[in-house]
């Protein structure tokens, strides 16, 4: 672990500290969350006042994944708007198979949000000059801002290790931009990336 890698994780300490944040940091490469899923890592707002923040380290992926999800809880700290806008409860209702008004538009601000969260966790890479390749963090998070439009399509969530930033599937993400775009790009997905999601079963 580099010096600047140990200096962030304390950073995250101390950050979950004040905010009265519970940080779980597992050498596992997965972590079960509420419903016997497994993840990488989360971050989840108990209430106002009340959060945790949980990450696997047990995994080659595991610095963006706490970079994420300390951006969340920057989210979170902050109050901003789309953080307390969404509503992940009705699409995860939704995916289950029940009817809920409005659908489109809740994943779009879930959408949005996550775009948010992956310009504040570049911003973040930057600020602690973390050993992370920067263009290929962006054309992975492009790739999964994308993949709400494809979840709008399908009514399904990719399977197990096959998430659309995953590293087997380095044809559908090498082709996303290593930059972050306009709003309005986010939109719909380009054809080319379509085709791949379709391809490889995302």
């Amino acid at each position: 672990m580099t010096h600047n890698e140990k200096t962030f994780i304390k950073h995250v300490k101390n950050k979950c500290r004040e905010y009265n944040v519970k940080l779980i940091l597992k050498n596992t490469k997965k972590i079960k969350v509420w419903d016997k899923t497994y993840v990488g890592g989360y971050f989840q707002d108990i209430s106002s006042t009340k959060g945790e923040l949980a990450c696997a380290t047990n995994n080659t992926e595991y610095l963006n994944l706490l970079v994420h999800e300390f951006s969340h809880m920057e989210q979170w700290i902050e109050k901003i708007p789309l953080w307390k806008n969404i509503d992940t409860d009705s699409m995860d209702k939704w995916l289950n198979g029940k009817e809920i008004k409005f659908i489109k538009n809740k994943i779009d601000k879930i959408k949005y949000m996550e775009l948010d969260c992956e310009k504040r966790a570049v911003k973040n890479i930057k600020k602690h000059k973390l050993p992370v390749n920067i263009e290929l963090y962006i054309k992975k998070a492009n790739s999964y801002i994308l993949f709400y439009n494809y979840v709008k399509e399908t009514r399904q969530w990719s399977k197990p290790g096959n998430a659309p930033y995953a590293l087997k599937n380095k044809e559908l993400w090498s082709l996303c931009p290593a930059k972050f775009m306009p709003d309005s790009y986010y939109e719909k997905i380009p054809k080319k990336i379509y085709k791949k999601f379709i391809e490889l079963g995302i």
